[in-house]
């Protein structure tokens, strides 16, 4: 373990920003931790944990310790269908993994950039599946504390693109490793519509655990730009939530508005797609920043862009939406 002075931050997320931090450790053993967090206590440094950096924007330089988990390893029980994984393990990679070894229910979340210690934070979830439907518990190493602990499911308190770990009382706490209940058993998830559309279009319609992750992956590239290729950080705003109240009134003036149901009796959810594709969001830019012209959720950097271009840009958009439709975008994406 070695802590590095004045690192850049460019290979480190997605968006491909310029960025440094003052200080830098990757973790290969979680056991390293204790004595990281006694290091930043006694040199009074404020530590951001950092995995592929696929869901963060550096505005600024980082002033403390940026934590790189880089642990590996993944355990498959045969007999459970559970799998044990470590928090630096690539999210694709382990969908892979998972499906070629027989381990179903991952297929849905194939693509998803980023780390699998990343996942529970943002609750990821695409297609039709949502993380915290398959999660078992986590490790989380207490930096407050100094110690390891397990966590539920129920204590991670997930919600749409939340969980405990983007709240105060999950400040502390860092994921060092998930543990999923998959199945055995192949039983495709495909209620969601786009995903049942390609799939008819394809003539699929009983798909196979390969068919349906070809699939996904197919409709996913087609909407978003690879962030090897073009940097993203893939949908920076979530969709609002709106009562349905609301959403009434709004109908009086946008007919073609479409909604989606929560889990919370009274409350829709609106496609902030849509908001922005109102507003002709899509190719507008900002410096070296632009908003991809196939999906106006999607901020790019296209030209050397600063984080500073990208938030600006993203800071316009939400202000149209708030002036146009009353409606409040938050962001998707953490912002440093």
């Amino acid at each position: 373990m070695e802590i590095r002075q004045d690192v850049d931050l460019t290979p480190y997320n997605s968006f491909g920003i310029s960025a440094r931090a003052a200080h830098f450790v990757s973790i290969g053993q979680p056991d390293e931790l204790a004595a990281v967090f006694r290091h930043a206590r006694q040199e009074k440094l404020r530590v951001l944990v950092l995995g592929s950096g696929s869901n963060i924007l550096f505005v600024n330089d980082f002033p403390g310790l940026v934590l790189h988990m880089a642990t590996r390893g993944v355990d498959l029980d045969e007999s459970s269908g559970r799998v044990r994984v470590a928090a630096g393990e690539v999210w694709h990679d382990l969908v892979v993994t998972c499906m070629n070894k027989g381990f179903h229910g991952l297929e849905n979340l194939a693509l998803i950039p980023g780390t699998v210690g990343a996942a529970p934070v943002q609750n990821i979830g695409a297609y039709g599946v949502e993380l915290g439907d398959l999660l078992v518990s986590v490790t989380v190493f207490d930096s407050a504390e100094l110690r390891f602990r397990t966590l539920e499911r129920e204590a991670c308190e997930f919600d749409y693109r939340h969980s405990l770990f983007k709240q105060l009382a999950g400040a502390d706490l860092v994921i060092t490793e998930v543990e999923l209940q998959l199945s055995r058993d192949w039983q495709p998830e495909t209620s969601y519509r786009a995903l049942s559309e390609a799939l008819q279009q394809a003539g699929i319609s009983e798909p196979t655990p390969q068919q349906l992750f070809d699939t996904v992956c197919q409709v996913r590239l087609s909407k978003l730009p690879d962030p090897a290729r073009l940097g993203n950080a893939g949908s920076f705003f979530k969709n609002p939530v709106v009562s349905k109240q609301k959403y009434q009134a709004l109908l009086a003036d946008f007919p073609a508005m479409p909604s989606f149901p929560t889990d919370e009796p009274g409350l829709v959810k609106i496609p902030a797609a849509w908001l922005l594709d109102e507003l002709g969001c899509k190719g507008q830019g900002r410096g070296g920043a632009a908003v991809h012209e196939q999906h106006a959720l999607v901020l790019v950097n296209r030209n050397r862009a600063s984080g500073e271009d990208i938030f600006m840009l993203a800071q316009d958009m939400s202000s149209k939406v708030l002036t146009r439709f009353g409606i409040a975008l938050q962001p998707e994406v953490r912002i440093i």
